[in-house]
């Protein structure tokens, strides 16, 4: 299989992304600096206060346990290096792909963008890649997320959405609009959609008639996707399509500017 960026955009976010994260990890240095400056100095107090009196005073509050706070940015840290670089596990896998399969990374059209356009001579996807530790509920085009902490307990919960579409719908009206196009162009092929968890803490929970084609865990799981819907495909043609029209949108956003 090969691979193209066609855009970047979500490597520019992930480097935004990750100058965040050091700036909060070295707010956490110093409080965590901090913290065990405090907790030597209330001992040197209590040792003073126990010679002096020969007992501590019955208002001391026994400190907490500053590692509550680093140990925090730790697991911050671990879900970013999953985010930075969640994207490889999916390349590996589709690497067995031969190489008249394409990934077109970074498409983008007038709905929005999509981490990946898989084009080969079985079929076309739109794949969104989602790189988080939760357990994923996806019931029709209702889609709701559990947090998950380092020991697989449920901590948080959301819905499944950006920007006001589901994830499903956000994929899906890419995919809609890129069929469109095909169309339009005399390629009237149906544009498969996935959205793949690539975490590897990430749970499926409730799955029950999602309205994309695959909503999984694992690359291997889109492999097999690949081959359940297999359809014979101009591919080339395709994927030059596929090109133009991301590069039309992008002009456009660039004039925007």
């Amino acid at each position: 299989m090969r691979v193209e960026m066609l855009s970047d955009h979500g490597g520019a976010l992930l480097r935004g992304s990750r100058d965040r994260l050091r700036g909060a990890v070295a707010i956490a240095q110093l409080e965590y600096r901090q913290a065990w400056a405090h907790v030597r100095a209330v001992h040197r107090a209590r040792s003073l206060w126990r010679r002096v009196r020969g007992a501590a005073p019955a208002a001391e509050q026994q400190p907490g346990s500053p590692g509550g706070t680093w140990q925090e940015v730790l697991l911050a840290r671990e879900d970013r290096v999953a985010t930075c670089w969640g994207g490889d596990p999916l390349t590996a896998a589709l690497g067995v792909l031969p190489d008249d399969w394409v990934m077109l990374r970074g498409y983008r059209n007038r709905r929005g963008e999509t981490d990946h356009v898989l084009v080969g001579p079985q079929g076309i996807w739109a794949v969104a890649v989602k790189r988080r530790r939760i357990r994923l509920h996806a019931v029709g085009d209702r889609w709701w997320w559990e947090k998950l902490d380092a020991r697989g307990r449920s901590i948080e919960t959301g819905w499944a959405v950006e920007g006001g579409r589901s994830w499903a719908r956000q994929v899906n009206d890419i995919a809609d609009d890129l069929a469109a196009w095909l169309r339009r162009n005399r390629h009237d092929v149906p544009v498969r959609t996935a959205v793949v968890l690539l975490h590897e803490q990430a749970q499926l929970g409730r799955c029950q008639d999602p309205t994309v084609s695959l909503v999984g865990t694992g690359p291997t799981q889109l492999l097999e996707a690949l081959a359940r819907y297999a359809a014979p495909l101009a591919a080339p043609e395709i994927a030059d399509l596929v090109r133009r029209d991301h590069a039309f949108h992008q002009r456009r956003r660039d004039r925007r500017l």
